[in-house]
């Protein structure tokens, strides 16, 4: 497993924070950044999707595969 820290700085950090999280759990960013992961990382590699998300800590977990 591997993690990418994103960190929001400056007035309004919290809030721009929460919509970040909302629009890639809910507002599409998701499904954008599965077909460019999935067309730009090593071959044989299939990005699924979200497998987890906390709430609390705006944390996404976001699960790949080898396929065939």
């Amino acid at each position: 497993m591997k993690k990418v820290t994103v960190t929001f700085v400056g007035d309004g950090s919290d809030e721009v924070a929460q919509a970040f999280y909302t629009y890639f759990v809910d507002g599409g960013l998701e499904d954008q950044i599965i077909d460019t992961l999935t067309d730009n990382t090593a071959v044989n590699i299939e990005v699924e999707g979200i497998m987890d998300i906390n709430n609390d800590t705006l944390d996404i977990a976001i699960k790949s595969k080898m396929t065939p």
